[in-house]
């Protein structure tokens, strides 16, 4: 491939081979990708219509089509946002209990695409979705992709957990110019094949599991070895700020586009230029709730609510994620932010992510990733609650010379606990990772 081809094959692939393959599945990608671009230059309030409208189209939509939810909702509302909240929480057992109730007459259910969770918050769960809805949530994400300057067909390196591609998968690969990777199970050999491919494919992009990213950037970075990318677009998993300190020295000052979403179809927020996270306000309705599903303040912690505001097959309102997050307070609204989308302060993550100590105090994933990083000598970690006063850490450490490592971060860690819990460590060869592949930093057993 000549250096001019190189330049016009972005173009090419946008003008040409995207419009054929839209044409040819028929899922209305570029339409719905110029929507989204329309979008970002959108005011708060003109945001904020769209969202009002849609959402009481799903909710009329669901109360007319949809057995689960006929008799839950008086048609007679103005304001969709009130007629929401009495509708009740859609939890997992409830979703898994209840899926043909919930999907619309108008759809018929095997001829629907099924989409599992990931089970990250303890509870497996399954849903339904038409294969448009499918290239409309492929639209939002290429939309998030192009505002850190990506471009389909330049060279990208991308960490996913499905090796075996499948016919589209590939042709998409192929065509998009992806270098895939799996992203659990790597060792030195592969991370040496893979800073190869960075320079010999001239990798601009890399996308996929930040935990992955993350082991490949630490083996570069040991190895002495560097490699100039334009961005990291993290998906499917926690982006932590000790992450990108590496990132931003083995792959010289990337931009960072950190993405949320998940299995059931939502792509719910990105964070871009600011600290916080963009709302995808057209698509999703999020709810922050306390532990009876009332609504906190902004700037408060609470439980994920989200409705769907396109899923027409399988309507979702007020579905609990199991994640946990803190809507920024609008007072706190930066002036020069890009877009007008609402925002999220903070994604805590799963609510199985979170340790509650005998005095009460709630440590979440950061509260240990902030001690953890100070100690690179510890290259894996899981915190386990083995009961209530009690955690087991498991670690991995090829140095000698760790036990001093591991006195200082248990001095550290009875001073996050208050002393309240008895902490233990334990070296191991390998750490189990969740069901779906993932890595997890905090493990509750029952006790």
């Amino acid at each position: 491939m000549n250096s001019n081809y190189k330049k016009m094959y972005p173009k090419l692939l946008r003008k040409v081979i995207v419009p054929l393959g839209d044409l040819a599945f028929g899922g209305n990608y570029n339409l719905h990708l110029k929507e989204w671009r329309k979008f970002d230059k959108l005011s708060e309030k003109e945001l904020r219509y769209i969202q009002k409208e849609r959402l009481k189209e799903i909710l009329l939509y669901s109360t007319e089509k949809v057995p689960y939810y006929k008799t839950e909702l008086d048609l007679d509302f103005e304001d969709p946002y009130k007629a929401l909240k009495k509708i009740p929480v859609l939890t997992k057992e409830l979703l898994n209990s209840n899926h043909d109730d919930l999907i619309a007459k108008d759809f018929d259910k095997e001829k629907l695409k099924k989409n599992f969770s990931s089970g990250s918050t303890g509870k497996q769960s399954f849903s339904y979705t038409t294969h448009k809805l499918t290239y409309y949530n492929q639209a939002i994400q290429r939309h998030w992709f192009e505002w850190t300057g990506y471009q389909e067909g330049i060279p990208t390196l991308q960490f996913g957990i499905s090796p075996d591609r499948g016919f589209i998968k590939s042709l998409k690969d192929f065509f998009f110019n992806i270098n895939y990777e799996s992203a659990f199970s790597l060792d030195d050999k592969d991370f040496e094949r893979i800073n190869f491919k960075l320079k010999s494919k001239k990798v601009k992009f890399i996308i996929g599991y930040p935990s992955a990213i993350f082991e490949l950037a630490k083996w570069m970075d040991l190895n002495n070895k560097k490699h100039k990318i334009d961005a990291i677009i993290s998906l499917g998993d926690k982006l932590f700020e000790h992450y990108e300190s590496v990132f931003s020295k083995v792959f010289i000052s990337p931009k960072i586009l950190d993405t949320y979403g998940c299995a059931e179809g939502f792509l719910m927020a990105a964070k871009y230029d600011t600290p916080f996270y963009y709302i995808t306000s057209p698509h999703v309705y999020i709810e922050i709730v306390d532990d009876y599903g009332k609504e906190v303040d902004e700037g408060e912690l609470g439980h994920v609510l989200v409705t769907c505001l396109t899923s027409y097959a399988q309507p979702f309102l007020r579905y609990k994620l199991g994640d946990l997050a803190i809507k920024l307070e609008k007072s706190n609204y930066p002036k020069d932010k890009k877009f007008n989308y609402p925002l999220l302060k903070k994604i805590i993550g799963r609510e199985t992510d979170v340790i509650k100590t005998p005095f009460g105090k709630n440590l979440i994933v950061h509260s240990f990733t902030g001690i953890f990083e100070h100690f690179p000598i510890i290259s894996k970690y899981k915190i386990i609650q083995t009961s209530s006063k009690t955690l087991l850490i498991e670690y991995i450490s090829k140095d000698k010379e760790h036990d001093i490592a591991i006195l200082k971060i248990k001095n550290n860690l009875d001073e996050l606990t208050q002393k309240s819990m008895e902490i233990s460590f334990k070296k191991v060869d390998k750490i189990k990772a969740m069901y779906s592949g993932k890595p997890q930093i905090i493990e509750i057993l029952n006790s």
